[in-house]
């Protein structure tokens, strides 16, 4: 199996003399999940840096109450999961500022599932843009 141009799932958003962007898409197809790969010459150091960034979400899926209670009234449903909701916002938003605070940082994962064909592009996309970048110092 060999690369392939257009590459799959690859996605070429700018080019500049010396620097080229990319974006690299999730197999889930979600852009939560979306790389966006920066390779750059810098002509000081003549050194070629990649950068490879995500936009970071909360953990959203967590709770500590449950939002979904089961009840027949709709107005006791409609209330519970509104205040549920409040709380588990608050409560998410309170650790993250606690983990700023006290220990300077958030802590994140962040994936990005690729098919073997995605892969394959992903590693010769970046080879192709450091050796572009690097020939225009």
């Amino acid at each position: 199996m060999k690369s392939e141009t257009p590459a799959t799932g690859i996605m070429k958003k700018a080019e500049y003399s010396d620097a080229v962007w990319y974006e690299v898409e999730c197999e889930c197809g979600s852009k939560d999940h979306y790389h966006s790969i920066w390779v750059e010459a810098d002509p000081d150091t003549k050194s070629v840096s990649v950068s490879i960034a995500t936009e970071s979400k909360t953990d959203w899926w967590s709770t500590t109450v449950d939002q979904n209670p089961r009840v027949d009234n709709e107005m006791v449903y409609w209330i519970w999961s509104w205040a549920a909701h409040i709380l588990n916002e608050t409560v998410r938003r309170s650790r993250l500022i606690w983990n700023i605070l006290f220990r300077g940082y958030v802590k994140y994962d962040s994936y990005v599932i690729l098919n073997r064909q995605q892969a394959l592009n992903y590693a010769d996309t970046l080879h192709k843009a450091v050796k572009e970048v690097d020939k225009e110092r």
